[in-house]
Protein backbone atom coordinates (compact mmCIF):
# COMPACT_ATOMS: atom_id res chain seq x y z
CA UNK A 1 0.00 0.00 0.00
CA UNK A 2 1.32 3.52 -0.68
CA UNK A 3 1.51 6.08 1.70
CA UNK A 4 0.02 9.16 0.85
CA UNK A 5 2.81 11.96 -0.43
CA UNK A 6 4.79 8.90 -1.18
CA UNK A 7 5.95 8.88 -4.79
CA UNK A 8 6.86 5.17 -5.81
CA UNK A 9 10.15 4.69 -7.53
CA UNK A 10 9.75 4.04 -11.06
CA UNK A 11 10.73 0.66 -11.50
CA UNK A 12 10.69 -2.24 -14.65
CA UNK A 13 11.08 -5.51 -13.90
CA UNK A 14 12.00 -7.99 -16.52
CA UNK A 15 11.94 -11.50 -16.04
CA UNK A 16 13.76 -14.31 -17.66
CA UNK A 17 17.51 -16.14 -17.42
CA UNK A 18 20.17 -14.17 -18.46
CA UNK A 19 24.12 -13.64 -17.88
CA UNK A 20 24.06 -10.52 -15.95
CA UNK A 21 27.96 -10.09 -17.62
CA UNK A 22 25.88 -10.24 -21.13
CA UNK A 23 23.18 -7.43 -20.45
CA UNK A 24 26.50 -5.25 -19.02
CA UNK A 25 27.92 -5.97 -22.63
CA UNK A 26 25.08 -5.30 -24.69
CA UNK A 27 23.74 -1.87 -23.33
CA UNK A 28 24.13 0.63 -25.23
CA UNK A 29 24.20 4.68 -24.52
CA UNK A 30 20.92 6.33 -25.55
CA UNK A 31 20.47 9.67 -26.59
CA UNK A 32 17.18 10.72 -27.67
CA UNK A 33 16.45 14.70 -28.66
CA UNK A 34 13.77 16.45 -29.75
CA UNK A 35 12.66 20.25 -29.26
CA UNK A 36 11.26 19.46 -25.69
CA UNK A 37 13.76 17.53 -24.38
CA UNK A 38 17.30 15.49 -24.24
CA UNK A 39 17.64 12.17 -22.87
CA UNK A 40 21.23 10.40 -22.77
CA UNK A 41 22.55 7.66 -20.85
CA UNK A 42 26.63 7.36 -20.60
CA UNK A 43 29.39 5.63 -19.06
CA UNK A 44 28.17 1.83 -17.66
CA UNK A 45 29.67 0.39 -14.17
CA UNK A 46 29.46 -3.45 -13.38
CA UNK A 47 30.09 -4.33 -9.85
CA UNK A 48 33.00 -7.33 -8.94
CA UNK A 49 29.79 -10.04 -8.48
CA UNK A 50 28.16 -8.55 -11.64
CA UNK A 51 25.13 -8.82 -9.29
CA UNK A 52 24.27 -4.82 -10.24
CA UNK A 53 24.89 -2.19 -13.00
CA UNK A 54 24.63 1.30 -12.84
CA UNK A 55 24.46 3.66 -16.07
CA UNK A 56 25.03 7.21 -15.60
CA UNK A 57 22.01 9.66 -17.27
CA UNK A 58 20.80 12.85 -18.11
CA UNK A 59 17.82 13.99 -18.77
CA UNK A 60 16.63 17.98 -19.80
CA UNK A 61 13.69 18.90 -19.85
CA UNK A 62 12.10 22.45 -20.42
CA UNK A 63 15.21 23.72 -19.79
CA UNK A 64 15.81 21.75 -16.40
CA UNK A 65 18.75 19.04 -15.68
CA UNK A 66 18.54 16.05 -14.09
CA UNK A 67 21.77 13.77 -13.36
CA UNK A 68 21.08 10.41 -12.15
CA UNK A 69 22.29 6.62 -11.88
CA UNK A 70 20.11 4.24 -13.15
CA UNK A 71 20.24 1.23 -11.68
CA UNK A 72 20.15 -2.38 -12.89
CA UNK A 73 20.07 -5.32 -10.05
CA UNK A 74 19.98 -8.86 -10.57
CA UNK A 75 17.30 -10.97 -9.31
CA UNK A 76 16.09 -14.79 -9.23
CA UNK A 77 13.88 -13.76 -11.57
CA UNK A 78 15.94 -11.79 -13.93
CA UNK A 79 16.51 -8.10 -13.29
CA UNK A 80 15.03 -4.61 -12.26
CA UNK A 81 15.59 -1.33 -13.53
CA UNK A 82 15.16 1.91 -11.86
CA UNK A 83 16.53 4.89 -10.12
CA UNK A 84 19.74 4.19 -7.59
CA UNK A 85 18.06 4.58 -4.22
CA UNK A 86 20.03 7.23 -2.35
CA UNK A 87 19.30 9.41 -4.84
CA UNK A 88 16.38 12.08 -3.99
CA UNK A 89 15.46 13.52 -7.30
CA UNK A 90 12.10 14.18 -9.19
CA UNK A 91 10.66 11.64 -10.60
CA UNK A 92 10.12 13.36 -14.23
CA UNK A 93 8.92 12.03 -17.67
CA UNK A 94 12.50 11.90 -19.13
CA UNK A 95 13.73 10.26 -16.54
CA UNK A 96 10.89 7.57 -16.41
CA UNK A 97 11.54 7.25 -20.15
CA UNK A 98 15.19 6.77 -19.94
CA UNK A 99 14.73 3.66 -17.06
CA UNK A 100 12.11 2.14 -19.84
CA UNK A 101 14.72 3.00 -22.77
CA UNK A 102 17.03 0.61 -21.25
CA UNK A 103 14.16 -1.89 -20.70
CA UNK A 104 13.25 -2.36 -24.53
CA UNK A 105 16.80 -1.99 -25.00
CA UNK A 106 17.23 -5.36 -23.39
CA UNK A 107 13.90 -6.89 -24.54
CA UNK A 108 14.98 -6.24 -28.03
CA UNK A 109 18.86 -7.85 -27.57
CA UNK A 110 17.14 -10.74 -25.47
CA UNK A 111 14.00 -11.96 -26.21
CA UNK A 112 13.44 -14.67 -23.42
CA UNK A 113 13.15 -11.42 -21.41
CA UNK A 114 9.67 -10.22 -20.56
CA UNK A 115 8.41 -6.93 -18.72
CA UNK A 116 7.11 -8.31 -15.48
CA UNK A 117 6.20 -5.76 -12.49
CA UNK A 118 6.48 -2.06 -13.25
CA UNK A 119 4.82 1.21 -12.73
CA UNK A 120 6.04 2.59 -16.45
CA UNK A 121 3.77 1.09 -18.08
CA UNK A 122 2.67 4.39 -19.84
CA UNK A 123 6.65 4.88 -21.84
CA UNK A 124 6.03 0.85 -22.75
CA UNK A 125 5.16 -1.31 -24.84
CA UNK A 126 2.80 -4.14 -22.70
CA UNK A 127 2.30 -6.91 -24.28
CA UNK A 128 -0.44 -9.46 -23.12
Amino acid sequence: MESKGVLKMPHVVLEGKLEFRDIFDALLPISIRDEKKILKTSTKYIDSEENSILVEALAIEGGKKSSFIALLGKREDGLVIRIYPELNIEKTDGIKNILAEIAKQLIQKFPNLKIGKTNLQDFLPING
